[in-house]
């Protein structure tokens, strides 16, 4: 079932079955293998079990180069669509004729036959409502991308009411180039990430082998005890394992959130709720999630600030803020609930606006908010130019938060980076014993 499983996804992320080509590959893993045997001394047996465990590890392996090409290329077709479609809809206004012009870029593919499917829908579908929205979601329900989602969204809502929007889609396109700049680093950070966990796999084997060669040296045969050869095939294997995990860690998908991570975070703000009602008996576990939630509130807070600039295109401050719930990242719609009973009890007072994520220390969010007030009220600047200095904010906020995100997807990697050296480390123990051993029985 596994294996069946395994080779499902393989198939997905577009590997074509040769079985010379596979022959070849499992025939250079046996061959590394076995001279990495020789070269640690190993006998038959060791050797032949070494060759029978990474020949098993070795699916894991393809598996996990495939699917980093495969997330790569989503990423770069996601990209060059986001960008294209932009710059078309600037121009026409409408979505059928974009999706035409987008659709140029992608002559085979993923990409293609989705954007396909979503054109079909469009043309074949009546008597239906919110038809474009629909063909859209084809889309977006493939690529699960939250500014995917958003873009659209913004493309229907000018379809259907109209309005400028041509400075807010050119701001959508720098928030669109700032997201591909933030993963092209990652990919260059990630890469070197994995070639330091292999450089360090292979610098620990180095170190494990020089041991082997003073005790030539001292006419002494470290590498023939048993002791060491069971040692010395654990270490390997760990390696190989080491390595596997590294590379799995290192290849993600840069487009899906971490829903994991969301419903923790929910769990741990509800706990919080319920801290606040004893606060002298949880000071430090109030203290702990305050930090933690801040964090959280930190990337969640320019998603949706995003969703309510781009509803208050045709709708006024507190519909917006009504609206925006439906879709709000789950981690901010009990403080969103808050606000709205707030904005219904006080509709013209600015205290909901402050009461909002009152709990954490976040500046932007107050400034951000005020801005709101201010919109809501009529006062300050044109409404417009709110509107787009909302927005702009926003993208410095979004960056800012994704990079966090970014940066927790990628942590413990430092810890990968160590284990080899401890296996390296309990290896040279392990010989240097058996040496002096060796040597003192010698000297006897």
């Amino acid at each position: 079932m596994k294996k069946k499983k395994l080779s499902d996804e393989l198939v997905k992320y577009g590997y074509v079955f040769s079985l010379p080509k596979m022959l070849i590959t499992y025939f250079l893993m046996a061959v590394f293998t076995i001279l990495l045997g020789l070269f640690f001394q190993l006998d038959a047996v060791f050797i032949v079990a070494l060759c029978i465990c990474a020949c098993l590890m070795l699916p894991l392996y393809i598996r996990n180069y495939n699917y980093n090409r495969y997330q790569q290329q989503r990423f770069s077709d996601v990209n060059v669509y986001m960008e294209q479609f932009m710059y078309s809809f600037m121009k026409t206004g409408k979505i059928l004729s974009t999706l035409y012009d987008v659709k140029e870029l992608f002559p085979k593919g993923k990409m293609c036959d989705v954007i396909n499917k979503s054109i079909t829908y469009i043309k074949d579908t009546y008597e239906e409502s919110d038809v474009e929205g629909k063909a859209l979601e084809i889309i977006s329900g493939e690529y699960q991308y939250e500014g995917l989602k958003t873009m659209h969204g913004f493309a229907l809502s000018v379809e259907a009411n109209g309005g400028a929007y041509i400075s807010c889609m050119q701001l959508i396109l720098e928030a669109r180039r700032m997201w591909a700049d933030r993963v092209y680093e990652q990919m260059k950070i990630r890469k070197h990430q994995k070639v330091l966990v292999l450089m360090s796999i292979i610098t620990s084997l180095i170190l494990c082998s020089v041991l082997y060669y003073m005790s030539d040296r001292m006419d002494v045969s470290v590498g023939s005890e048993m002791l060491s050869q069971i040692v010395t095939f654990v270490v390997i294997f760990l390696d190989m394992w080491i390595y596997y995990l590294a590379d799995r860690k290192l290849s993600v998908d840069f487009l899906e959130e971490d829903n994991k991570g969301d419903e923790i975070m929910v769990s741990k703000y509800k706990r919080f709720q319920k801290y606040k009602e004893k606060p002298s008996s949880h000071y430090l576990s109030i203290r702990i999630a305050r930090k933690q939630l801040t964090r959280a509130f930190e990337k969640e807070f320019p998603r949706w600030l995003l969703q309510v600039s781009l509803l208050l295109q045709s709708e006024n401050v507190q519909v917006a803020i009504f609206k925006s719930l439906k879709d709000a990242p789950r981690l901010m719609q009990d403080e969103l609930a808050k606000l709205i009973l707030e904005l219904k009890s006080e509709p013209t007072s600015m205290k909901p606006y402050n009461n909002f994520l009152e709990d954490y220390n976040m500046p932007e969010v107050r400034s951000a908010m005020k801005m709101l007030f201010s919109l809501s009220e009529g006062t300050g600047a044109n409404a417009s130019d709110q509107i787009e200095d909302i927005i702009r904010r926003n993208q410095q906020m979004m960056n800012k938060a994704e990079k966090l995100r970014m940066e927790d997807t990628a942590s413990g990697m430092y810890a990968l980076f160590l284990a080899p050296q401890l296996t390296g480390g309990c290896k040279l123990l392990v010989d240097m014993i058996l040496l002096l051993v060796c040597y003192m029985s010698k000297m006897i």
